[in-house]
C-alpha cells in the first residue's frame, strides 16, 4: 500500500442520527416544503465556482445534524488546476431554512484540493467527521492508473489531521492481491457503527477488473482491517458496486460484466481479514442464465436499504435491449427467501438511479444523472409501499402522479440543456423531511449543487428546527 500526502488544520463536532420509528402516509412527501428556502421555495442551490474553471459542482451526497437540523452536502468540484484531470472536494453546511450557514467556513462553503481526480461518495463516521472517498493519480500521473482515497474532516468542516497524519490517505487494494499498478477505483462508502470505512470498489489486474470490498481502518492507515476479492473469468469483469452495513454484518452488490452480464447480492459478515457468508441468507443472482426475476438483462445494482431485518431493497438497473431502464428489488430472507422485481418506471432510461432510503414501509428512490445533450428534464422522485407479505413493492398511493413526484429549478437564460436536474442521494433528516441531494444544470454546461426538501411543514412532527 502506498500512503499519499495531503493538506490538513482541525476541530470537531458530534453528529448523531435519530432512528425513525413507525410510517407516514406517502402523500406527506408529496410536496416541496416551502419553509425551506422560501425564496426559491423548498429548492435551495449552492455553487462552488472557482475562478478559471469550467464551473461545474456536482452533488454527491448531504447530510443533516439531528441536534441543529443543519445540512452538510458533499460535492465535486471543479478548480483552478494547472492539471486538468484533477478535481477538488466542495463542502457547505446550509442551515435547516435553506439558508448558508455564514458561521461554517468561508461564508458557508469550503473547497479543498486534495489531489483527487474524481469525488465519489461521502458519509458520516459515528463522531460527525465527514469522510469523502474518491480515486488520486497512481504511478502513471493523473492521466493514468488511478489509486484509492479517503480524505476525512472535522465536523466543522476542517481537517481531520488524525486521518492518515495529515486528512487523507491514498491506497491500493490491487496491492493487496499482489497486483501490479493498474487502475482501480471505488464505488461506494460506508462509515461503519465501529469507526471504521467500508468501501466497494474494483482493481484492474491488466487482464480484467476484480471486484472487492475493504474494512479500512478509522486512523486512515493504508491497510485494510478486511478486505475480501471476486475475480474474474476469461473475458469477465467485475465490479462491486455498493456495500452496505446491516443485520450485524454487510450486504455487497457485485456486477460481472463482459463475455456474460450478472449482478450478484451477498449477505457477508466479518471473518478474521475478510469475510464469511452468513447461514440461511444466500446469494441472490440476476441476470440471463438466471432465473431470478425471470432473468432481467444486463442488471446492475447502485444501492440498498434494509425495511426491517433480513428484508431489503435495492435499486439498479436492467437493459431491455435498448435502454437502460431503472428496477427496484426486494429481498427478504425467512423461512423460505423471496425476490421480486419491478421496474421503477419513472420516465427516465439510460440514467443513473439513487440508492433507495426507507422510512417504515415506504420506499423512495430518485432520477439520476442523464447526459447533457438530452435536453430539458426534471427531477423525479418515485414512492412505493413495501407489502407486509414479502412480495414486491407498489407505486405510493396519493404520491404524485402514480406514485412520481417532479420538480425543476427556474432560470433566467434559455439553453436547449437548462432546466435539467437530477438526484444523486435521498434521505431523511431528523425533523423527518425526506432531503435530495444532486444537482442542476444552467447555461448548457454550467452545474451547481441543488437541494430540495419533501414534507417537513404542519404540524405532524415540531421540532426544534421549525418556527412556531
Amino acid at each position: 500500500m502506498r500512503p499519499s500526502p495531503f493538506l490538513a488544520a482541525s476541530a470537531s463536532l458530534v453528529i448523531g442520527f435519530t432512528a425513525h420509528a413507525g410510517t407516514l402516509s406517502a402523500s406527506y412527501y408529496s410536496l416541496l416544503d416551502h419553509s425551506f428556502n422560501p425564496g426559491l421555495p423548498g429548492r435551495a442551490t449552492i455553487a462552488f465556482d472557482q475562478s478559471g474553471t469550467a464551473f461545474t459542482d456536482i452533488g454527491i451526497n448531504a447530510f443533516s445534524d439531528p441536534d441543529l437540523g443543519n445540512i452538510t452536502s458533499v460535492a465535486q468540484v471543479d478548480i483552478n488546476n494547472a492539471d486538468p484531470n484533477l478535481v477538488g472536494i466542495g463542502l457547505a453546511r446550509t442551515q435547516f431554512n435553506g439558508l448558508p450557514d455564514t458561521g461554517f467556513q468561508t461564508n458557508g462553503k469550503r473547497v479543498k484540493d486534495a489531489f483527487l481526480t474524481s469525488v465519489v461518495d461521502a458519509c458520516i463516521d459515528p463522531n460527525g467527521r465527514i469522510v469523502v472517498a474518491g480515486m488520486t493519480p497512481g504511478a502513471n500521473g493523473s492521466g493514468g492508473a488511478k489509486d484509492l482515497a479517503l480524505v476525512r474532516f472535522n465536523a466543522n468542516g476542517s481537517d481531520d489531521l488524525s486521518f492518515g497524519g495529515d486528512g487523507g490517505v491514498a491506497f491500493s487494494l490491487a496491492s493487496e492481491s499482489g497486483g501490479d499498478e493498474f487502475d482501480e477505483g471505488i464505488r461506494d462508502v460506508e462509515c461503519l457503527s465501529n469507526g471504521n470505512v467500508l468501501v466497494a470498489a474494483w482493481y484492474d489486474q491488466g487482464s480484467g477488473k476484480n471486484a472487492v470490498v475493504a474494512e479500512m481502518p478509522s486512523t486512515g492507515l493504508a491497510d485494510p482491517v478486511r478486505f475480501q476479492t471476486y475475480g474474474t473469468s476469461a473475458g469477465i469483469d467485475a465490479v462491486a458496486t455498493f456495500a452496505a452495513e446491516v443485520d450485524g454484518g454487510i450486504v455487497v452488490g457485485l456486477h460481472y460484466y463482459g463475455a456474460s452480464n450478472s449482478a450478484f447480492v451477498r449477505p457477508l459478515v466479518p471473518s478474521g481479514a475478510t469475510y464469511a457468508t452468513v447461514p440461511g441468507r444466500d446469494q441472490q443472482a440476476f441476470g440471463t442464465g438466471w432465473s431470478t426475476c425471470g432473468g432481467i438483462a444486463q442488471p446492475q445494482f447502485l444501492g440498498m436499504a434494509s425495511l426491517e431485518t433480513g428484508d431489503y431493497v435495492i435499486s439498479g438497473l436492467r437493459n431491455d435491449g435498448v435502454n437502460n431502464v431503472p428496477i427496484l428489488v426486494r429481498i427478504q430472507y425467512g423461512e423460505q427467501t423471496l425476490v421480486s422485481c419491478l421496474d421503477i418506471n419513472n420516465g427516465v432510461n439510460n440514467a443513473y438511479v439513487t440508492p433507495p432510503t426507507v422510512l417504515g414501509d415506504l420506499v423512495f428512490v430518485a432520477a439520476g444523472l442523464q447526459p447533457f445533450a438530452s435536453g430539458a428534464l426534471t427531477s423525479r422522485i418515485k414512492g412505493f409501499v413495501a407489502p407486509a407479505d414479502g412480495t414486491v413493492p407498489v407505486p405510493a398511493p396519493g404520491y404524485g402522479s402514480n406514485g412520481m413526484v417532479e420538480w425543476s429549478y427556474p432560470y433566467s437564460t434559455s439553453n436547449a440543456s437548462n432546466n435539467r436536474s437530477f438526484v444523486q442521494r435521498l434521505y431523511f433528516d431528523p425533523a423527518y423531511g425526506l432531503m435530495a441531494v444532486g444537482t442542476r444544470t444552467w447555461n448548457g454546461n454550467d452545474t451547481d449543487v441543488a437541494l430540495a426538501r419533501f414534507g417537513s411543514t404542519g404540524d405532524i412532527f415540531r421540532n426544534g428546527f421549525e418556527a412556531d
